[in-house]
């Protein structure tokens, strides 16, 4: 394995039991510089030292607390995951803050699971869920080469800037089509991905409000169809 930076420490301070679908959830302390950052890690049944899993880096919504981080995984990754043996990936932090504190974020994260996980670097996926979606191009954009794919639901790019750095990438835009305010987001990042020759696909869901139900399967189909060969 390989040496964490000095600047990182990562400490274990708990392993919950199995979660229903997922056979073992990992709680862990990420520490860099004077921030600490709570991590949710969950490892499928299939799970093997020296595998090559793929990877999904979920941020959570709202505040981006431990509970909002149980929340985006039940809602939307765990059970499929586990099925096709998939590693989830959760941060405890809010998506905003990643604007400032993101490089820190994306290296302390890359450090601990370089050094303690099993993992496909070629096939990480970055999703998020409303502030979090706000965060996933936060650190897309500094680091696209880090995910071979993005899904937010919802989420956009309101930040300052283009996304020309995200040229190719795949992105799914996920958005209920009464939560106008984020659609209308979404268009707007839709438009700048094009701009900059990436590869969007917006899908507004009908009668569907900020908070929605999605088909964990097809989420997972859609991420496959981007994994390299």
């Amino acid at each position: 394995m390989k040496r964490v930076l000095p600047l990182l420490a990562a400490v274990a301070v708990g392993l919950g039991a199995p979660d229903g679908a997922a056979a073992e959830r990992r709680q862990v302390t990420l520490r860099a510089g004077g921030d600490s950052i709570s991590l949710t890690v969950v490892l499928p049944d299939a799970y093997q030292d020296g595998g090559a899993h793929p990877v999904v880096l979920a941020l959570p919504p709202g505040a981006g607390t431990r509970a909002m981080v149980d929340s985006i995984l039940a809602a939307y990754w765990i059970e499929e995951g586990n099925r096709r043996g998939y590693v989830l990936v959760s941060p405890a932090v809010p998506g905003p803050d990643l604007e400032s504190s993101g490089r820190g974020v994306l290296d302390s994260l890359f450090a601990w699971m370089d050094e303690n996980l099993s993992y496909d670097p070629a096939r990480v996926t970055l999703a998020g869920q409303s502030n979090g979606g706000l965060g996933a191009f936060y650190l897309a954009r500094m680091a696209p080469e880090r995910f071979s794919s993005i899904v937010v639901m919802p989420g956009g790019y309101g930040g300052r800037g283009d996304l020309d750095s995200m040229s190719g990438k795949p992105v799914l835009l996920l958005v209920g089509e009464r939560d106008t305010g984020w659609v209308q987001l979404s268009e707007h990042t839709r438009d700048l991905l094009s701009l900059a020759n990436a590869r969007p696909r917006l899908q507004i869901i009908p009668g569907a409000g900020h908070v929605f139900p999605y088909p964990q399967t097809a989420l997972y189909d859609w991420i496959e169809q981007y994994h390299p060969e």
